[in-house]
């Protein structure tokens, strides 16, 4: 059995790739619906954003004292700059989502067809990484305006440097793909060289 054959996906494997594809989009859309439904309610566009700690500070039944650093805030009459900024966030979240999710089915399909280190599969690993990453960075550009904006509207004041862990996954899963596009690219090169000898 050849190198190639042996990096071939099997049917099955690939019927499955494109099954969990297809509902992983359909998931990215039902989270993208929910967040419009949560977001744009009757009583005004209820965001949850980070808030300086002195504006809550209640205490547990127990009595235990805790520190509140994040509430869901309803503007009532929210502007259509706020507005905005809620659905890019959104649609931002969920295209980038279902972009990468169809470039890694493109990936599975061109490793289906025996070919893992061919300069299609570096490049789509290439568009992954950078939708990733201008996912990431645009999702963040825009909720830290929303942030500023509900605060802004509630009357609360500013905070400090504040990064939510699932931005730093982000940062961190470019840096993975990065990684993997090398070893993909180094895989090529081995590949052309075996070639030449054969």
């Amino acid at each position: 059995m050849n190198v190639k054959a042996r990096d071939r996906l099997t049917s099955g494997q690939l019927i499955g790739t494109i099954i969990v594809a297809v509902f992983t989009i359909v998931g990215i859309a039902f989270v993208a619906a929910n967040r419009f439904l949560t977001a744009f309610t009757a009583d005004g566009l209820a965001l949850e954003v980070p808030i300086p700690a002195e504006h809550g500070a209640p205490t547990s039944p127990s009595g235990a004292a805790l520190q509140v650093t994040q509430a869901i805030v309803t503007v009532p009459s929210a502007n259509a700059g706020l507005a905005a900024l809620a659905v890019g966030t959104i649609l931002l979240a969920a295209f980038a989502g279902i972009a990468v999710v169809i470039l890694y089915l493109a990936l599975a399909l061109e490793i289906s067809r025996g070919r893992p280190f061919s300069r299609r599969s570096n490049r789509l690993l290439a568009a992954i990484s950078a939708v990733v990453l201008l996912g990431t960075t645009g999702c963040y550009l825009l909720d830290s305006a929303i942030a500023r904006s509900v605060r802004s509207a509630a009357g609360f004041g500013e905070i400090g440097s504040w990064t939510p862990l699932s931005y730093w996954m982000g940062f961190a899963i470019v840096g993975a793909l990065g990684l993997i596009a090398y070893a993909f690219r180094r895989g090529s090169v081995l590949q052309r060289e075996t070639e030449g000898l054969v």
